[in-house]
């Protein structure tokens, strides 16, 4: 499937967003409940509300986050050789 970067900058705030939602509302809801009696049906609620501001959220911060690194961190265009890394170490 072929699609255009600004499609895939989007598929990949909500892809990223669906992920850490799932992750996120299960990690806090048996840290702070337990495994309640509706445990599904209370993480299915819970995920639906992370899901939803965690598009919108990233949606928003992800060009400032995009413009701040961009400032710190340069990009190789080549790759990394393996000589490279170990020297750094």
């Amino acid at each position: 499937m072929s699609v255009s970067p600004l499609t895939y900058g989007y598929l990949l705030r909500i892809t990223i967003s669906f992920f850490m939602s799932v992750l996120m509302s299960f990690a806090m809801l048996v840290l702070n409940l337990g495994f309640a009696e509706e445990f599904l049906v209370l993480w299915l609620k819970s995920f639906t509300v992370a899901f939803s501001l965690a598009v919108v959220f990233s949606s928003l911060v992800f060009p400032f986050v995009t413009a701040l690194l961009a400032k710190v961190v340069n990009v190789r265009d080549e790759p990394i050789e393996l000589r490279e890394v170990a020297e750094g170490c």
